[in-house]
């Protein structure tokens, strides 16, 4: 999936469109004009606002597509359509209700969210309907930790046999998408549809202030892009960035730090970004645990060893402090460097910060690793349509999801992109390529994904992070959880033919 060169050219149009209150009715008007010319009248840039191969003037006779998701500020505020949105200031709140707009128009469909549950009340919702054998949903909007299981139960349509879904396309994940599928189905499906497949991406905030206090003789993106961003050189820079501020000569959160990390769900980033496999597929797509590796040991060991024996270089802090402390500290200029991921641009101290930032890739291991690798957070949510849905009204749900992952790809994403920027993605050549560089790089795993299903998996690094007999955790989990991909493939193979 590589939309982003398109983006780059098409960003200064898509901001006007969001904003123009004229966009609306001329997407009424004419749904078989999908292209609007740019403001200078060049005849050289157009931006296709419809880029998918559906028919034009399509009529499903306003058809209602039901959507239930699992939480209102994560998986449904990409189908939120309140009109109020309009008046709320939020950039990307007004282009998706625009955007909605624009579909319910062209496709003749109304789109609306039926039900929001919560965090970790999704499945016995979804899993109570259909039990019931009742018609409620026509779409399912999980969380991929906590939901993704709904496809072992066979609750899922196999989205491969949905006519109008083309998964080819560059505004889905098919990257994503096959990682987390078995045996090449799709019950799952992600990507420019959601803009939290965006916010969850983990990355590394550089504060430009500090920065250039320490290291104005070398430039961040340099470093990065010579592949010398490893684990080794975080921890000489964030040694090099310490100050005792306070004069109590003790290290705290109210002194200058280079690094801050979390007991937390980043680890998880770190970890991926250093090359951590988790499991594996042959050639008949069988799937094997195979993390009980030298190599995962060998990032454990340098993970331990940049928190816990490197002087003042991390500092460590507690999962429910993280997010407020070194926010805080990023923002008024006490962090060099800030893992996070892309959502925390969304944040009203970053976004009223004034010290310019930076946004990388997190390190690679060493700079024998190929490439960096990036991983987004265990939250990204999918879309999936149960096998209660009617027959008769799967056109207009593949195509109504068809048209919100195009048209979010010309309408939603760049603007989110130039947030993320704090909107230097237009201007910003380099921040744009770090951008490219980052979105190429993203990764998952099956066992991860999966891991709950499995057997903790995902929290693998962060519950034994202070454990210094690490290599006999995982050597003591193994047969736990090869059983319990025996059992999870089971299912799969169960439901296979649905």
């Amino acid at each position: 999936m590589k939309p982003w060169a398109i983006y780059k050219r098409i960003l200064t149009l898509v901001l006007a469109l969001t904003i123009a209150a004229g966009f609306v009715g001329c997407a009424n008007e004419s749904a078989g004009d999908p292209t609007v010319t740019s403001a200078e009248e060049t005849g050289e840039e157009t931006v296709d606002l419809y880029p998918d191969d559906m028919p034009d003037n399509m009529n499903f006779d306003g058809q209602t597509i039901r959507f239930i998701t699992y939480q209102v500020d994560k998986g449904s505020r990409s189908i939120d359509i309140d009109e109020d949105a309009q008046d709320t200031g939020d950039i990307i709140f007004e282009a998706i209700w625009k955007r909605n707009q624009a579909i319910e128009s062209r496709l003749n469909v109304d789109i609306q969210l039926s039900k929001e549950t919560g965090m970790n009340q999704l499945v016995p919702a979804v899993t109570m309907s259909i039990q019931s054998n009742s018609d409620d949903y026509d779409v399912i909007v999980g969380h991929a930790r906590f939901d993704i299981q709904l496809a072992s139960s066979g609750y899922l349509k196999n989205l491969d046999h949905i006519n109008y879904l083309n998964f080819e396309k560059p505004y889905w994940s098919q990257m994503y998408m096959d990682e987390i599928a078995y045996k090449d189905i799709h019950y799952w499906s992600t990507g420019d549809i959601t803009i939290e497949y965006i916010s969850t991406i983990y990355c590394m905030y550089v504060n430009s202030a500090l920065w250039n206090d320490h290291y104005s003789d070398q430039r961040i993106y340099d470093v990065v892009n010579s592949g010398s961003w490893t684990l080794d050189s975080l921890k000489q820079y964030s040694i090099g960035a310490y100050r005792d501020i306070n004069g109590d000569s003790v290290a705290d959160e109210n002194d200058v730090f280079g690094f801050a990390m979390q007991q937390g769900h980043v680890l998880n980033g770190m970890a991926f970004a250093a090359g951590v496999d988790y499991s594996a597929r042959d050639a008949e797509g069988n799937i094997s645990i195979i993390v009980n590796n030298e190599r995962t040991i060998n990032v454990f060991n340098k993970l331990y060893n940049l928190f816990f024996e490197s002087g003042n270089a991390t500092l460590l802090l507690a999962n429910e402090k993280y997010d407020t402390t070194a926010l805080t500290m990023f923002v008024e200029n006490r962090l060099l460097f800030f893992p996070s991921t892309f959502g925390t641009c969304e944040n009203e101290k970053m976004r009223a910060m004034e010290t310019d930032y930076f946004i990388i890739p997190l390190p690679k291991y060493d700079e024998s690793q190929p490439k960096y690798i990036v991983n987004q957070y265990d939250g990204v949510p999918l879309y999936g349509i149960p096998i209660t849905a009617a027959y008769d009204n799967l056109d207009g749900i593949g195509a109504t999801l068809e048209a919100l992952a195009s048209m979010s790809s010309t309408m939603i994403t760049p603007v989110y992109y130039d947030l993320a920027l704090k909107n230097k993605y237009s201007r910003d050549e380099e921040s744009a390529a770090m951008l490219d560089l980052i979105h190429d790089s993203i990764t998952t795993d099956f066992a991860f994904t999966w891991g709950d299903s499995i057997g903790g998996m995902l929290n693998l690094f962060y519950d034994n992070i202070r454990n210094t007999k690490f290599s006999s955790v995982i050597a003591k989990q193994e047969r736990m959880w090869n059983k319990n991909l025996e059992k999870l493939v089971e299912n799969l193979e169960k439901y296979m033919d649905m």
